[in-house]
């Protein structure tokens, strides 16, 4: 789907037909705004199954399975295989972290590198015999986090381990976790691929990567501006019902916080600092998007299963009854709003069918009788947290067959490129209207030419002499028709949201 998923996609195709695995090109253009990895395992992935959507989503559904497993890791190692398993199948469920794992964007790969570091290090921290080559695969995976993400990614990390170590007033344990060759290993996998990238660039280049990756995006939020407080209710849908419980989970962790085990306030401390520290950095940035979240996901899982360890131990209160009820409202009330309100979120002018929408809002309403169940008669979290895990993964099922597969297509190309047979036609000239569609790029395997609004397609810079195939939205058509008709454009075929023209002037 346009805009982020295909740049990518068509970014690594490049890498695998052009060889070139230092520099990335999109569209023609070298494209520095991220460091390579994700384009390597999606031109990798490609190399297995071919350049299709498959292969440049398969790498972000890896490493979703791998950010699960280090879940159900960590609730295993501190408590049991049980709490590991449901920790997993809470962060399966969660509606943002389930529909992201799908898409071939960075997000869900820096989630599960910057979950592995943070695990390894709480194994180091936790364990009382130290192991060196646990300490250098910590830094490998710090070098790994710098090339999804820059130096972004490790510096969350390494805040996470200070601020966690500061609050257990153990900064000494830094000194512990020094280690000279895996800080050499670190710096070997970043110049590997940065050595060669700035003799190829140079060091004006280099520069311009980092600092649009931190102070451009950070601080000067030179793109997707949004307010502080942006994220909270991104985390309130994107992880719900999840989200409401850990209103619960802090309640009882300050109100209990005397009473709670070393042991048990170490893990929940990390956990919340961890959960904590990654919503207040990522508020901080000027640049905001919901996937930018993602790393938060882990901790809310381990948080929320924490709960069912608490009411078996009997220190959880009544914060988790009343949370239930709370979130058995919630359910009750959804399906009823979306039905009530479809008529204002249905995309209508795409004809949409009406049961694509019914039959997810539909499976909402099984949630509601089965958790009042749970509540009323089983009355234990685990019962609940299984019903909601159940439900809430039949109804992001349902989503995926039914809703977002086909409000993809309005969102992309594919579907007129394929029925226009542009990526067949050999020496012509691709333009499309007011703004690059990145999928066009990817669809149509070449380079596309950007006219803007008020551009005069005699002053453009292209090759007249070739045939001219003009790709924008109904919308742009019905504005610019007088405009296309005088430049000898004619219709070569539409769908229900973009428009092929071509010209032979």
């Amino acid at each position: 789907m346009d805009p982020d998923e295909p740049r990518y996609a068509a970014t690594a195709r490049g890498m695998v037909l052009d060889n070139n695995w230092i520099v990335p090109f999109f569209n023609g253009e070298p494209r520095i705004n991220k460091p390579p990895l994700f384009y390597w395992m999606v031109a990798c992935s490609y190399k297995v199954f071919g350049i299709n959507e498959f292969g440049a989503r398969f790498p972000s559904a890896m490493a979703a399975i791998g950010t699960v497993l280090i879940t159900y890791l960590l609730g295993k190692r501190y408590e049991s295989r049980k709490s590991g398993f449901w920790a997993g199948m809470v962060l399966i469920s969660s509606p943002l972290f389930f529909l992201v794992s799908r898409l071939c964007i960075t997000d869900i790969l820096l989630t599960f590198f910057i979950s592995a570091s943070l695990y390894l290090f709480f194994v180091e921290y936790t364990e009382k015999n130290k192991n060196m080559p646990r300490k250098c695969f910590l830094f490998f995976l710090l070098g790994m986090v710098f090339l999804v993400k820059g130096p972004v990614g490790v510096l969350l990390v390494v805040l996470t381990i200070l601020c966690f170590l500061a609050w257990m007033r153990d900064l000494r344990f830094v000194r512990k976790l020094w280690y000279l060759p895996g800080f050499l290993l670190f710096l070997g996998v970043i110049c590997a691929w940065g050595i060669p990238f700035w003799l190829s660039l140079g060091t004006k280049q280099i520069f311009g990567l980092i600092t649009q990756e931190t102070t451009g995006r950070i601080i000067h939020g030179y793109a997707h501006q949004e307010p502080f407080y942006y994220y909270l209710p991104v985390i309130l849908a994107g992880y719900f019902p999840w989200s409401l419980f850990l209103c619960a989970v802090f309640f009882n962790i300050f109100k209990k916080r005397t009473v709670l085990p070393v042991e048990e306030k170490r893990r929940v401390y990390f956990f919340c600092i961890w959960f904590v520290l990654a919503l207040v950095f990522f508020s901080l940035s000027r640049s905001k998007l919901m996937t930018y979240i993602l790393p938060i996901s882990p901790a809310i899982a381990l948080l929320t299963i924490s709960l069912y360890r608490w009411e078996k131990e009997g220190i959880a209160g009544k914060s988790i009854r009343w949370i239930s009820w709370l979130s058995l409202g919630f359910s009750v009330a959804l399906p009823m709003v979306l039905i009530s309100t479809m008529s204002k979120w249905v995309p209508a002018n795409y004809t949409m069918p009406t049961y694509h929408v019914v039959i997810p809002v539909m499976i909402l309403f099984i949630v509601a009788p089965t958790a009042f169940y749970a509540i009323y008669y089983k009355k234990g979290f685990l019962s609940l947290l299984k019903v909601y895990c159940f439900t809430h993964g039949l109804f992001l099922l349902a989503v995926i067959i039914f809703v977002v597969t086909y409000v993809g297509t309005f969102r992309s190309t594919r579907d007129i490129v394929n029925k226009s047979h542009l990526y067949e036609t050999n020496d012509c000239t691709l333009l499309s209207y007011a703004k690059t569609l990145p999928s066009l790029v990817f669809y149509s395997d070449r380079n596309v030419i950007e006219i803007n609004p008020d551009a005069s397609l005699q002053t453009a810079n292209f090759d007249k002499g070739k045939p001219i195939y003009f790709v924008m939205t109904l919308h742009s058509f019905q504005k610019k028709k007088d405009w296309l008709l005088r430049n000898s454009f004619h219709i070569v075929d539409r769908d229900s949201a973009y428009i092929v023209l071509k010209s032979e002037k």
